[in-house]
């Protein structure tokens, strides 16, 4: 079960809390992809469920991080997973996916 609260920021996502992880997400989206895999957690595919998982981009003043909003581990596939549950991708999130494939070597999924 979900609640929506009517705030919403520029591309329309309204921030949703989630019963089952007692979180707000940033969208309705993001919170219905985190149920998705709570239930892949609890049906034993994917174990290790983290939100907002960060990456340092920079160390200059101010840091520069960016945030996936989720990482498991896939049992099936035997490899961690970085997602990022986005409506609308934007050029700011693509750059971002881009500095943390160079610099980590990981591959953060749009779902």
């Amino acid at each position: 079960m979900m609640t929506r609260i009517s705030t919403s920021n520029k591309y329309g996502a309204v921030r949703t809390w989630s019963y089952m992880f007692e979180r707000w997400f940033a969208s309705g989206h993001e919170a219905n992809r985190a149920h998705e895999l709570g239930l892949l957690q609890y049906a034993g595919d994917i174990t290790e469920l983290q939100f907002q998982p960060k990456f340092t981009l920079d160390e200059s003043k101010p840091k520069m991080t960016y945030s996936a909003d989720f990482k498991y581990y896939d049992l099936k596939t035997d490899k961690w997973v970085y997602e990022d549950a986005k409506g609308q991708d934007t050029r700011a999130s693509k750059v971002s996916r881009r500095w943390v494939k160079q610099k980590y070597g990981i591959e953060v999924k749009l779902v």
